[in-house]
């Protein structure tokens, strides 16, 4: 099996991450427009369609994923959620609190959150919410996972880029191109240097060249067979 590792950039050396969305259900979430009998100067007033068992079914650990669009207010966020019945009607969740339809959206650490300041929990605009107290806590959807794949071009490039003691755990790893950059190769010892570094890796250099119009060092390397 191909080796594998956390992907990084290696331009950057920053580590790439996944949403962690894929397998999360979205809930339907649309705004309300101005709502009869309800303090439309302050709140701005959505809702999110759930099936009939919602209520029971609700988990902390869950949550509710909910795409909320971004729209510039300086108003806070009220929801209500419409229960889907089995005859085709509906019903809505009752806030226990003060036995409203109707739950402030509010941002654990900064307490009143405005749509318009919405984006600072999640530039996508991808929200999960928790049911607390008679509000909804508001939470960047976005659970960051480490991605893992074949990591075979990612070694190469930062064999190349270390240094001896660039890297604590191996102090006397890594080829230092750098150092090589200015220099005659033909005069230098980098392609044992190379041979040596990839072969302590487990990799076998096939071929090395230049890029004369980049000035690219370029590996046709693979990894050893093992049995």
């Amino acid at each position: 099996m191909a080796r594998q590792d956390i992907n990084m950039n290696a331009s950057h050396g920053e580590v790439n991450l996944a949403d962690n969305l894929t397998d999360k259900r979205i809930y339907s979430f649309e705004y309300l427009g101005d709502v009869q009998g309800m303090d439309t100067e302050r709140y701005t007033y959505g809702e999110i369609r759930v099936p009939g068992n919602f209520e029971n079914r609700y988990s902390d650990k869950d949550g509710i994923h909910v795409h909320i669009p971004y729209i510039p207010q300086y108003k806070e966020l009220k929801i209500r959620f419409a229960m889907e019945k089995g005859n085709g009607g509906e019903s809505y969740l009752r806030n226990r609190s003060d036995n409203s339809i109707c739950f402030t959206v509010l941002a654990p650490d900064m307490g009143t959150v405005y749509l318009s300041a919405f984006r600072i929990v999640n530039e996508t605009n991808n929200f999960n919410l928790i049911l607390h107290d008679g509000k909804l806590l508001l939470y960047s959807a976005n659970e960051t996972d480490f991605i893992i794949k074949p990591s075979l071009e990612q070694t190469k490039v930062f064999l190349l880029k270390a240094a001896a003691g660039n890297l604590y755990q191996h102090p006397t790893t890594g080829v230092g191109l750098i150092r090589y950059l200015h220099g005659n190769f033909e005069n230098s010892n980098l392609p044992d240097k190379l041979q040596q570094e990839f072969e302590v890796d487990g990799m076998i250099i096939r071929n090395a060249y230049m890029d004369s119009a980049t000035g690219e060092l370029l590996l046709d390397a693979e990894e050893k067979q093992t049995d």
